[in-house]
C-alpha cells in the first residue's frame, strides 16, 4: 500500500471514529416495542370495515387500540397490535403458519377450528337478511331457498343446517349483501351486528329469530397458550371498563349476558 493510499485511509477511520465518539450508538427506532400481529378481514362492518380514505375503523379496532394501554399497564412494556388485511377464510391459515400472532374478525366458535380460543368479548346470533320487496317472512320460508354466506364463517354452518336450501359461500360480506341486493340470492346468513349495519338503509330486511346463537372471540395458533392468556387480561379489563358499555352501543353490538 503506498503512502497517499495508507493517509487517505488513515483519515477515514479517524472520521469514524469522531462521528462514534459522539455519544452511544443510536437505538434501533422502536427496538424495545413488542409486536403483535392480528390477521383481520375488514369487510365485516360494525365490527371492522374501510372507510372512504381507506383506513380500518370498527368495534374490533377501537377494542385493539385499548389492548395497547392495557398491556403496557400490566407489563410496563409498550406493545404494538398490528394489522393484516386478509380474506376471512385465509386468517386461520396464516395463524397456522406462523404468519400472524392472532385473528380478529368477528369469530365465533367452532370445534373445527384448530386455534386457540379467547374468552368472549361480545354476544351474538347468525340471523337471515333478505331483500326488502322479498316475500319470505318467517325462518321456515327459507326451506329449500338459495341462501349465501361468508365462506368458513359460521353463518356458512347456520345455512348449511336450513332444510333443503341451497347454500353458497361467498369470501367478502359486501360481495354478498351486492348479489343479495341484485337477488341472485333468496336469503344471506350474516352475524347480527352485521345485519343491523345492512338493513338501516331500507334496502334489506331481517327476519326475526336466530339461527344460531353465538359468542365472538379473538382466536390464537392451537398450544400459543401464552397470548391467549394476554389478552384474556386484555378482555377482562376491557369488559369491566365504561368504554365497554359506550362501544357497544355506539356499534349497535350486543353486550355478553352476564
Amino acid at each position: 500500500m503506498n503512502k497517499f493510499l495508507k493517509a487517505g485511509c488513515a483519515l477515514l477511520m479517524a472520521a469514524a471514529m469522531v462521528g462514534c465518539s459522539s455519544g452511544s450508538a443510536p437505538k434501533e427506532e422502536n427496538s424495545d416495542v413488542k409486536t403483535l400481529t392480528i390477521g383481520i378481514s375488514p369487510d365485516y362492518k360494525p365490527y371492522e370495515s374501510l372507510n372512504t380514505d381507506g383506513e380500518m375503523e370498527g368495534f374490533d379496532i377501537d377494542m385493539v387500540a385499548l389492548f395497547e394501554d392495557y398491556l403496557k399497564e400490566e407489563e410496563g412494556v409498550e406493545y404494538k397490535l398490528e394489522f393484516k388485511q386478509m380474506d376471512f377464510d385465509n386468517i386461520i391459515t396464516q395463524i397456522q403458519g406462523d404468519q400472524v400472532d392472532l385473528g380478529i374478525s368477528g369469530f365465533t366458535y367452532s370445534e373445527d377450528r384448530e386455534v386457540e380460543w379467547s374468552d368472549p368479548y361480545l354476544g351474538t346470533s347468525q340471523v337471515a337478511i333478505v331483500p326488502a320487496d322479498s316475500d319470505i317472512e318467517t325462518l321456515d320460508d327459507l326451506k329449500g331457498k338459495s341462501l349465501v354466506a361468508q365462506t368458513g364463517a359460521t353463518g356458512e354452518e347456520a345455512a348449511n343446517g336450513v332444510e333443503d336450501a341451497e347454500v353458497t359461500g361467498l369470501k367478502n360480506v359486501q360481495d354478498i349483501m351486492n348479489a343479495l341486493s341484485a337477488h341472485q340470492y333468496d336469503a344471506a346468513i350474516v352475524d347480527l351486528g352485521v345485519g343491523k349495519n345492512y338493513v338501516e338503509n331500507g334496502e334489506f330486511k331481517m327476519l326475526e329469530g336466530s339461527l344460531m346463537d353465538e359468542k365472538n372471540y379473538i382466536i390464537a395458533k392451537k398450544g400459543n397458550t401464552e397470548v391467549i392468556e394476554k389478552i384474556n387480561k386484555c378482555i377482562e379489563k376491557f369488559l369491566a371498563s365504561d368504554d365497554y358499555a359506550k362501544m357497544c352501543e355506539k356499534y349497535s353490538l350486543s353486550p355478553l349476558e352476564e
